[in-house]
């Protein structure tokens, strides 16, 4: 399992626009095969939290070449990112957190 987490900034006056954005990059990628989970909210105005849970690295990587995908990362151009982190972890084994 791959899970991708981090943050993305845009400008205040972008928040609605990113987030609209977001939901829709969002929408389509929890549709696409070997997707587990997808999640882009809003930390603060301006700044966004995104998490992303993948059952293979293909699968992750096949996000990329969709469509959505390659709209979402236009708008992010246009909307003026001022940073992003991110961190891709590589999970062997997951069990349940309460037992």
């Amino acid at each position: 399992m791959i899970v991708v987490a981090g943050a993305v900034s845009v400008p205040l006056e972008n928040t609605d626009a990113f987030m609209a954005a977001a939901a829709e990059v969002s929408s389509s990628s929890r549709n696409l095969d070997g997707n587990i989970d997808y999640c882009i909210s809003m930390q603060a105005p301006g700044v966004f939290r995104f998490f992303e849970c993948w059952e293979s690295e293909e699968a992750m990587h096949a996000q990329f070449a969709a469509p959505p995908f390659g709209a979402f990362q236009a708008a992010v151009s246009e909307l003026g990112m001022t940073g992003m982190d991110g961190n891709k972890y590589e999970i062997s084994s997951v069990g349940s957190l309460f037992g």
